[in-house]
C-alpha cells in the first residue's frame, strides 16, 4: 500500500462523520432528552462538522472530483452556520431539527457518493466509525440515555466484524489479481486493531460501568485506524 496516508483516511473520517451525524440526529428526534442535554447534544454536532472538514481537507490527496469538494463544503457550511446560529440563543434553547434538514439533505447525499465510491464494506464502515464517535459525541454531552451505552457498542463492534468479512470477500473475488502475500500484514493489522478496539469499546458493557469519555476516544481511535488500513485495502484490491 504505497498510497498517502492521506487518501486512505478521507473516506474512513468521512464516513465516520456522516454515520454520527445519523446516530446523533436519531437520538435528538426520538430520545427523551431535557433541554440541557437537547442543547450539549446539539453543541456537540460541531465535532461532526469538524471531522467532516478534515475529511474534506484530505480529499484533495484523495483526488476526489471537485463536485464532491465543493458539495462538501456547501454541507459543511450549512451544518456550521445553523450551530453558530444556535450559539447566540440565550440558555439551555436549542434549534429544531428542521432547521438542520438542508446539511442533512446534503450529507445524505455526500454518503451516497461515498458509498458508491468505497463499495459494500462502506455500508459497514459507516455504521462502525458512526456508533463510536457518535457514542463519544453523546458521552461528552452528559446524556442520560443509557440504552444507548449498549445499543451503540453493539451495533458498531458488529459492523466493524462485517467489514472484516466483506474484505474477506473481495479479496476472494480479486484472489486471482493481486498479491494476497502482501495483503497478510494489513489484514492482521486491520483484525488487530478492530479486535482491540473492540474490547476497549465494550469492557464498560461487560462490566456494566459508566462508559467514560477517554476510553470511548480510544475505542474512536482505533476502530477509525481499523477502517483506514481497511481503505488501503480496497485501495489496493481495486487499483
Amino acid at each position: 500500500m504505497t498510497e498517502p496516508l492521506t487518501a486512505r483516511l478521507f473516506a474512513p473520517l468521512a464516513l465516520t462523520a456522516i454515520g454520527a451525524l445519523v446516530v446523533l440526529i436519531l437520538v435528538l428526534a426520538k430520545g427523551d432528552l431535557c433541554p440541557g442535554q437537547r442543547r450539549r447534544i446539539s453543541d456537540g454536532l460541531m465535532s461532526v462538522w469538524a471531522v467532516l472538514g478534515l475529511s474534506l481537507m484530505l480529499a484533495v490527496e484523495a483526488q476526489v472530483p471537485v463536485l464532491m469538494l465543493w458539495w462538501g463544503g456547501l454541507t459543511l457550511a450549512l451544518g456550521i452556520g445553523v450551530l453558530v446560529y444556535q450559539a447566540r440563543l440565550a440558555g439551555k434553547r436549542s434549534l429544531g431539527l428542521s432547521w438542520q434538514v438542508p446539511a442533512l439533505v446534503l450529507a445524505a447525499g455526500l454518503g451516497l457518493w461515498l458509498l458508491l465510491r468505497v463499495g459494500p464494506a462502506g455500508i459497514f464502515m459507516l455504521g462502525a466509525g458512526g456508533c463510536v464517535f457518535g457514542q463519544l459525541i453523546m458521552v461528552r454531552a452528559k446524556h442520560r440515555l443509557q440504552a444507548f451505552n449498549v445499543l451503540l457498542p453493539l451495533v458498531g463492534v458488529g459492523c466493524a466484524l462485517m467489514f472484516i468479512l466483506v474484505l474477506l470477500g473481495i479479496t476472494a473475488w480479486h484472489g486471482d489479481a493481486v498479491d494476497l502475500a502482501a495483503l497478510v500484514l494489513p489484514f492482521g493489522q486491520l483484525c488487530g486493531a478492530v479486535l482491540l478496539g473492540a474490547l476497549v469499546w465494550l469492557w464498560p458493557v461487560f462490566r456494566k460501568e459508566a462508559t467514560s469519555a477517554p476510553v470511548l476516544a480510544i475505542a474512536t481511535l482505533l476502530i477509525v485506524g481499523a477502517l483506514t488500513l481497511g481503505q488501503g485495502i480496497i485501495n489496493q484490491l481495486t487499483s
